[in-house]
C-alpha cells in the first residue's frame, strides 16, 4: 500500500455493528476505506502508521490485545475513534493525541465532527477552484435517500443530494453551495447538475423525486424550459418532482423569483421548503404555494405540549404535506408514525444516500405507494 494514500482502517469483531459502521464512513468519507473483523488482517495492513490515517476500532476489540502497545509500535500517530457499548471503559493510555468516542449504535452524525469536511472544502471555494471543481466531472456526484410513507413504510420516493469531492475527500455540500453562490456561479452549477439529474430521471418515472433548489440568480436561466425538455424525454410528469428551498430565501426572494416558483406550480410541480432547526415554530409563515415541508425529527422530542398541540392542529387541518427528515433512532421513527401517520419519513435509520445504480434494485426489491 502506498503509505501516503489516507485510509480509514474499520476493526470490530461483530459483522452487523461493522457493517453499520462503514456505511456512515462512506456518506462522509470518498477515499481509501479498508474495513476487517479479522486483527491478523489489520496488523497485515497496518505496518507503519502515518499521521493522516484514521483507525475505527470497538471497545472490546481493543482491548481484547495489547492494541495500544502495539499501535505505538506501529508509529501510529492519526486520528482514532473508539466505539464503546454500555459500560465499556475507555483505556487509560492510548498511542495517540486525536482521540474520540462514539456509543454504540452509531449513527451517522455521530461521524460529522470525526470527518470535519471544513478543513478541507476552505481551500478551494475561491472562485477559480470552484469553477475548476465544477467542470470536471469526477469531482460532482448524485445520491439519492430514499423517502418513505409513515403510515406503511413503503417506499414513495427520493431526495436528490449533491456531492462534491476533491482527492478522495468528500467536501462539506454547504460550504461548497456557499461560496458556488457567493461568488455568483449558480448558473454554471445549474448547467452541471441539471445535465446531471437529465441522466438519470427515467430512474424515477414511478416515484417522487425531490430536488434541492438555490433561489439565487434564478431568474437567470428558464427553469422551467429545463426541467420540461428532460422530463418530457424521460416520460416523467412535473407532479413527481418537488423542489425545495430554505424559508428565508424564498422572503428575501425579488419578486421575478416569487413568480417564477408560482410558474413552476402551475406547471404542476411541487414546492417544498427544506426545514430549518425552528420550522415548527414558523409553520403560519409558510407561503400559499407550499406543498410539503420538511421536518427535522429532533424538532417534535423538543417541543412542549402546547406546541405539540399546535402542530398537530396545523398537520390536520392544511393540505401541507410533513417530510420528518434526520431520522436516526427506532424511537425517532415511532414518534413520527404515532402521531403522524399521513406523514412522510427519511433519514438514516431507515435508508442512506444511495448511487442511482442502487436505486434500481431498491425499487425492484420495494413496493412503492
Amino acid at each position: 500500500m502506498d503509505s501516503r494514500e489516507q485510509t480509514v482502517f474499520i476493526f470490530d469483531h461483530n459483522e452487523e455493528q461493522r457493517s453499520t459502521t462503514q456505511k456512515c464512513i462512506e456518506y462522509l468519507w470518498a477515499g481509501r476505506i479498508f474495513t476487517t473483523g479479522d486483527l491478523v488482517r489489520l496488523q497485515g495492513e497496518i505496518v507503519q502508521g502515518t499521521s493522516d490515517d484514521t483507525l475505527v476500532i470497538s471497545i472490546n476489540s481493543f482491548s481484547d490485545i495489547d492494541m495500544p502497545s502495539w499501535l505505538l509500535g506501529t508509529g501510529f500517530k492519526g486520528r482514532l475513534v473508539l466505539l464503546l457499548a454500555e459500560g465499556d471503559a475507555v483505556p487509560i493510555f492510548l498511542p495517540c493525541q486525536l482521540i474520540a468516542q462514539i456509543n454504540k449504535p452509531v449513527k451517522l452524525s455521530d461521524f460529522n465532527q470525526v470527518f470535519s469536511q471544513r478543513a478541507v472544502t476552505e481551500k478551494i471555494i475561491d472562485k477559480e477552484k470552484l469553477e475548476t471543481l465544477l467542470a470536471r466531472r469526477d469531482s460532482i456526484n448524485l445520491d439519492f435517500q430514499p423517502e418513505f410513507r409513515s403510515q406503511n413504510e413503503k417506499l414513495s420516493g427520493f431526495e436528490c443530494l449533491v456531492r462534491f469531492q476533491e482527492n478522495g475527500i468528500k467536501l462539506s455540500t454547504k460550504e461548497v453551495m456557499d461560496a458556488i453562490e457567493k461568488h455568483q456561479l449558480i448558473h454554471l452549477f445549474s448547467d452541471v447538475f441539471f445535465k446531471r439529474i437529465a441522466e438519470v430521471l427515467p430512474a424515477f418515472s414511478s416515484v417522487r423525486l425531490s430536488i434541492n433548489l438555490s433561489l439565487i440568480d434564478l431568474g437567470q436561466y428558464d427553469l422551467y424550459q429545463v426541467m420540461s425538455q428532460y422530463l418530457n424525454i424521460a416520460g416523467i410528469n412535473p407532479s413527481k418532482i418537488i423542489f425545495e428551498f430554505p424559508l428565508d430565501a424564498f422572503y428575501s426572494s425579488n419578486s421575478k423569483v416569487i413568480g417564477l416558483l408560482a410558474g413552476l406550480k402551475e406547471q404542476g410541480f411541487g414546492l417544498a421548503i427544506d426545514g430549518d432547526d425552528d420550522v415548527l415554530h414558523k409553520l403560519e409563515k409558510l407561503p400559499l404555494v407550499i406543498d410539503e415541508v420538511k421536518v427535522p425529527v429532533a424538532q417534535l422530542q423538543k417541543l412542549d405540549k402546547e406546541d405539540t398541540d399546535k402542530v398537530a392542529k396545523f398537520y390536520h387541518h392544511n393540505s401541507v404535506d410533513f417530510v420528518f427528515v434526520k431520522i436516526e433512532s427506532y424511537q425517532q421513527q415511532k414518534l413520527v408514525q404515532n402521531n403522524f401517520t399521513r406523514s412522510f419519513m427519511q433519514g438514516y435509520y431507515l435508508a442512506p444516500p444511495i448511487p442511482v445504480n442502487q436505486v434500481f434494485e431498491m425499487l425492484k426489491n420495494n413496493c412503492v405507494n
